[in-house]
């Protein structure tokens, strides 16, 4: 699975902000947000995400 980060803050679909720099894993153009404690999920955008290596 491809994990990425997002350069900016967000407010995601669930209206939780979510700080530049955190770490998200793409399902199709969906952005699931990497926390045990909460589902959160925004759309992909190429120019909000870049790719990381885990």
């Amino acid at each position: 699975m491809e994990h990425y980060r997002n350069e900016i803050d967000i407010i995601s679909y669930e209206s939780v902000h979510v700080d530049a720099g955190s770490l998200w894993k793409k399902k199709g153009d969906l952005m699931i947000l990497v926390d045990g404690d909460q589902y959160v999920t925004f759309p992909f955008d190429e120019n909000k995400f870049y790719k990381v290596t885990i």
